[in-house]
């Protein structure tokens, strides 16, 4: 008898996955890129400005503002990441908080 297994949910794929010190590595890698390319692009779009013009005022291509906001970008800088922040008229915080327990994490705000 052939039983055909049920497909791996993504949620348990991904939990399997992040006990491997390796994946989990890179994935929280990944996940601060994106998580900053994001706040980029949210901060670009409240201040009104589109790539070429964000792109215009910082003296780099529209291309490399896209790589930015895509977390595609592999030399993104401090000084770059300050000039951002400037240009949008916001402040650079970096932070190395203690790791959460996922108990708590539904009581954290950022």
């Amino acid at each position: 008898m052939n039983r055909k297994s049920k497909p791996e949910n993504a949620d348990d794929w991904l939990k399997r996955e992040l006990k491997r010190p390796a994946f989990r590595k890179a994935f929280e890698g990944e996940r601060a890129k994106v998580a900053l390319a994001q706040k980029i692009a949210e901060l670009r779009r409240e201040s009104r400005l589109n790539q070429a013009e964000l792109a215009e005022k910082l003296h780099v291509s529209q291309q490399y503002v896209s790589r930015l906001e895509t977390g595609m970008e592999k030399n993104l800088t401090i000084d770059t990441l300050v000039r951002i922040a400037v240009t949008l008229g916001r402040d650079v915080r970096i932070s190395f908080p203690k790791s959460i327990p996922k108990s708590m994490q539904h009581f954290i705000v950022v």
